[in-house]
């Protein structure tokens, strides 16, 4: 028989030993590691494979980055075309054919999904081939004015022997014939014509490889302007219109490379002054919230030969 204070013994013991061997209740965290570190074998044992990862779909590019593309393209071959009718110097056709090679790229990024894809492959053979003459002219040899021919050196005439004279009687001497008298008409050269002064503006960086200079607007305040040949008229950004003063008297409905019918407001500014040269009273138009570096336009070089260099534009008087 086992009394009441040795079956109490054995209780605990039975509980202490059930304790030792798993746990009941909450266990801590570091119980839980020690545990995971505890039950890793020190056989080797046969791991599962990794079960590959399914790959991830691919981002296909939204049609608003699509629209971009091809307009952004569209708007590059305009200022190409633009930019080929005034190139006079090799510089011009250099920058010209970077940007018929933009153009070329961004109509190529077109992907086969988009509305704007036949447009965008019947285009770049035809922008590959204005690129191709680009680069024909920038690459043509420096002409050299021809070496002129030596003057001729007159070959003076060996002298004829003198004849014997009869002792008996002096020959008579020959008749001497007189010089042509040669008359010429004197004619006044032409006056000289002044050389036209020439306006040079560095070029402060590129954009889409158009070049950026600094025009002064009501001779006070400069901002960064586009030098756009395929704009008819200056375009300035809202803040530049703020900036300036610029009161609104009409608007004009205009088509860009990227809208049609598009509403522009317009207004006057004092002058703008380039390198030096000034046109005064200029009515430019606003434009939205899109364009961000305004575009300086035909309404001021208009009287100009522009010639774009590497590092500055020339505005030659006509």
């Amino acid at each position: 028989m086992v009394n009441a204070k040795t079956a109490s013994l054995i209780a605990i013991g039975l509980l202490l030993s059930l304790g030792s061997g798993c746990s009941i209740g909450s266990v801590s965290e570091a119980e839980r590691e020690a545990d995971a570190v505890g039950a890793i074998a020190p056989t080797p044992t046969a791991s599962p494979e990794p079960t590959a990862a399914p790959p991830a779909a691919s981002a296909s590019p939204s049609p608003a980055a699509t629209e971009t593309n091809y307009q952004q393209g569209l708007e590059q071959a305009t200022r190409a075309a633009n930019l080929g009718q005034v190139a006079q110097s090799r510089d011009d056709w250099r920058l010209a054919a970077a940007q018929w090679q933009q153009a070329i790229q961004l109509m190529q990024a077109v992907p086969n999904g988009s509305t704007n894809y036949a447009n965008a492959q019947a285009k770049i053979p035809e922008y590959q081939r204005n690129l191709a003459v680009a680069q024909q002219q920038a690459n043509r040899p420096i002409e050299t004015p021809a070496p002129s021919p030596p003057a001729a050196i007159a070959a003076r005439p060996a002298p004829s022997p003198t004849p014997t004279a009869p002792t008996s009687r002096p020959s008579a001497p020959a008749p001497v014939a007189a010089a042509p008298i040669v008359r010429t008409n004197r004619q006044t050269p032409p006056p000289t014509r002044p050389e036209a002064p020439v306006f040079r503006a560095p070029i402060v960086r590129r954009i889409g490889g158009t070049p950026v200079v600094n025009v002064r607007f009501n001779g006070n305040r400069s901002f960064p302007m586009i030098v756009d040949t395929g704009a008819s008229g200056t375009v300035i950004t809202r803040p530049m219109a703020a900036a300036l003063g610029v009161v609104p008297v009409g608007q004009a409905r205009v088509n860009t490379a990227s809208a049609t019918n598009v509403v522009f407001p317009l207004g006057y500014v004092n002058s703008i002054e380039v390198a030096g040269t000034t046109i005064d009273n200029v009515l430019v138009a606003v434009a939205g919230p899109e364009l961000s570096v305004g575009l300086l336009g035909q309404d001021f070089f208009q009287n100009f030969d522009v010639t774009i260099r590497e590092q500055e534009v020339e505005f030659r008087s006509r």
